[in-house]
């Protein structure tokens, strides 16, 4: 026969039973499982990571149209090169590729430390401030993968003046006030161009965008602008200013790369190696087809055709990392720090990965560098 519990043992069960619920019903939610790349949630699209049957991943790239030196990404988005690629890759997924075209390499940035893009095509110094991003932010990785277009020397960029300027050499900026966006290849540029003639302290030097700097030059508001192509062309070609000096002058390479999220990448390298094989064969277009690059330059960015013909022209697209290429970026984040831009140091050995590169160009059945090859000048034709 059951025996009945006592009415005090009762009470004091129940009351244990209640405290018990009302301690589960407070306790904080448990943190989601962390994803492939590091990061938390259910959602695999939304980091671009490798989906589970059924579900469709998103891979955002930013790029910038403004910029003619990452123009590789302008064929890539136009003929579809990395879904091309992806297909080879990632057979059984659905993959949906999305373009972020931004004005700047700061904004791109920010949307890459915030998770929104994997892959972006930035300028030198955009490059490098994303390394420095990896370092200060805590759930933030960063790795530099190749470039896109080179400027031999500083070519791809100058020095503009208003028309009917008195200026007529660099040595007549003294006491004058020249635009830039600070921080950048052509504010870098434009140091270099006053230190030669010992004028670095005699000139003021303010921030401008590009587009509010050609403006300035157009209303004669401003004595002098740095800046780089497809600016200093276009300038020409509307004949509302005139090339004061051209990069070339500084002898100092200028380059743009690629740069994606670590993480993403170590969790996804098929999609990688799809994406730098897409940019591979687009700088290959470039020189194989370049009235055909020319007319997609002109599409995708809306500047006019003659000057999408001479970026063919005057641009090396160029995915290969030669150690001139680091010495050069070395070169240009003493720069950064020179100006207060870096307050942490930039270790470009742990920056700068070319693996991924090389995987991609052995995916494409070609060869890459030798050694020997990487620690000299530019091979001539070898661009991948």
């Amino acid at each position: 026969m059951n025996k009945r519990i006592p009415i005090q043992a009762a009470k004091k069960v129940t009351a244990l039973i209640l405290v018990l619920l009302l301690l589960q019903a407070c306790a904080p939610n448990p943190p989601a499982a962390p994803r492939e790349n590091g990061s938390t949630g259910s959602s695999s699209s939304a980091s671009g990571s490798a989906s589970r049957e059924g579900e469709t991943v998103t891979i955002t790239v930013g790029y910038q149209s403004p910029t003619a030196q990452t123009w590789g990404a302008l064929i890539i988005k136009h003929q579809k090169l990395f879904e091309k690629y992806l297909e080879q890759q990632a057979p059984n997924q659905h993959i949906k590729v999305e373009w972020f075209d931004a004005p700047a390499g700061s904004i791109l940035n920010n949307n890459m430390a915030g998770g929104k893009i994997q892959i972006s095509f930035l300028g030198d110094m955009p490059s490098l401030l994303n390394g420095v991003l990896s370092i200060t932010q805590a759930n933030y990785r960063s790795v530099f993968l190749a470039f896109d277009g080179k400027g031999e020397q500083g070519r791809n960029q100058a020095i503009l003046v208003p028309n009917n300027s008195d200026i007529k050499k660099i040595s007549d900026l003294k006491g004058k006030t020249v635009s830039t966006p600070i921080g950048s290849s052509a504010h870098r540029m434009l140091l270099e161009s006053l230190r030669a003639v010992d004028l670095v302290d005699q000139v003021t030097i303010v921030d401008q965008s590009v587009t509010v700097g050609m403006q300035s030059i157009e209303q004669n508001k401003i004595d002098a602008h740095s800046t780089w192509e497809p600016y200093p062309s276009l300038i020409q070609f509307k004949d509302i200013g005139t090339v004061l000096q051209f990069g070339e002058e500084t002898k100092i390479d200028y380059l743009a790369g690629v740069v994606a999220n670590l993480d993403w990448a170590e969790a996804n390298e098929q999609y990688v190696t799809a994406f730098l094989q897409a940019l591979n064969e687009a700088h290959e277009f470039a020189i194989s087809h370049p009235e055909e690059a020319a007319k997609i330059f002109e599409a995708e960015s809306q500047f006019p055709l003659e000057i999408c013909l001479q970026m063919v022209q005057h641009i090396r697209f160029d995915s290969a990392i030669y150690q001139k290429d680091l010495d050069t970026l070395n070169g240009s984040i003493a720069f950064l720090t020179g100006i207060g831009k870096l307050q942490k140091k930039l270790d470009l050995q742990t920056f700068v990965d070319d693996n991924y590169l090389k995987i991609a160009v052995k995916a494409n059945g070609k060869t890459y560098l030798s050694d020997t090859e990487l620690q000299g000048q530019w091979v001539e034709g070898k661009v991948y």
